[in-house]
């Protein structure tokens, strides 16, 4: 027998389907793997979205795909990687390496892609096995538990940087306070922008935060003058680009109203299910509407660099830490939408 770790799994649908389970350590199976000890992985809302069956996952899958860790063992082909290194992955684990996709570098879109967390086991783990080609080597100045974050860093800057256009002085609105609106506010802010926040009630001490990483002002979107007072901040003609980060239906609608004809629209948020939006009013506009699937490889370069020159703040977007074992309670405080991002640090 070998040795038994546990992990996070999602086992069968509903959240009675998620377990904490004991199984063998992983091993290499490929000679172009490594074999990574995980120090922090973090709770994303797609995560989220798999405990509630609004994202496939290829069950019984251990989840989790925003992590950091030590590789521990190197398969016999592995060259750029040493043990001890300090390293993360990107998401799209498995892919064809042939289709027009995978070709031009858009790992996401490939049809045989297997992501980690939902396609492939996933972080949520004492131990993770990836192919070499999907790690990075995580700059001397990002700690581990904030390397964490690098992942939905690389998201936002898919989106943002590589799929949008925000320019210097746009006047930028983004919709949403949690970690994923946190970091489009600081990539925003590196490019030069005009950058409003806007969220709800709950989210006084989340304002606070956004002023200190320089958003020019935070406004509750539930107050009764809100569009008014957003109206006054923005340009004569409306915001330059707006940025959804809530995954919400309301506030889609709220960035469409908002934005100046010929504006841009750019989705980062996952709404989780199909909605309804103003699409006379995307035409009327002649809406400019960017997205971005996830992340891929040039997402990655991005972002660690952003990170190298210490230009985003990770540390101050960790509010919580837990052990693997105490996962239902990190889960809630997720789901109450306390504080940022919420770590699950596996015990060795």
């Amino acid at each position: 027998m070998g040795v038994t770790v546990k992990a996070l799994m999602k086992i069968k649908k509903g959240y009675s389907g998620v377990a904490l389970e004991e199984m063998q350590e992983p091993e290499i199976e490929f000679e172009d793997q490594v074999k990574i000890k995980v120090h922090a992985a973090g709770i994303c809302g797609t995560d989220m979205h798999i405990i509630h069956d609004e994202y496939p996952s290829s069950m019984p899958v251990i989840m989790g795909h925003e992590f950091s860790g030590t590789i521990v063992e190197a398969g016999a082909n592995v060259e750029n990687f040493k043990i001890g290194e300090r390293v993360v992955s990107l998401t799209a684990a498995v892919t064809c390496g042939k289709c027009i996709y995978c070709k031009k570098g858009t790992l996401m879109l490939c049809n045989s892609r297997k992501s980690i967390g939902s396609g492939v086991n996933g972080a949520f783990a004492e131990y993770i096995t990836v192919p070499s080609k999907a790690v990075y080597k995580i700059p001397e100045n990002i700690s581990l538990e904030e390397a964490a974050l690098s992942e939905p860093l690389a998201c936002v800057a898919r989106c943002l940087i590589e799929r949008g256009n925000i320019k210097p002085d746009d006047h930028v609105l983004i919709s949403g306070v949690g970690t994923i609106g946190m970091l489009a506010l600081q990539i925003s802010i590196a490019k030069e922008a005009k950058v409003i926040v806007v969220g709800t009630s709950r989210d006084q001490e989340r304002f606070k935060i956004a002023k200190e990483f320089g958003a020019y002002e935070t406004l509750n979107i539930e107050e009764p003058d809100a569009f008014e007072k957003l109206q006054n901040l923005s340009t004569p003609y409306g915001f330059d680009v707006a940025i959804e980060c809530a995954g919400h239906e309301s506030s889609l609608g709220n960035c469409l109203k908002l934005l100046k004809k010929q504006g841009e629209l750019i989705q980062v948020g996952l709404f989780g299910k199909p909605i309804q939006f103003d699409s006379d009013l995307f035409l009327m506009k002649e809406i400019k509407y960017v997205n971005g699937f996830a992340s891929n490889p040039t997402s990655w370069d991005i972002a660690l660099s952003l990170m190298k020159e210490n230009k985003v703040d990770l540390k101050s977007l960790i509010s919580y830490k837990y052990k693997l074992e105490d996962w239902e309670e990190a889960i809630n405080s997720v789901k109450d939408g306390k504080g940022f991002k919420t770590l699950l640090m596996p015990k060795h």
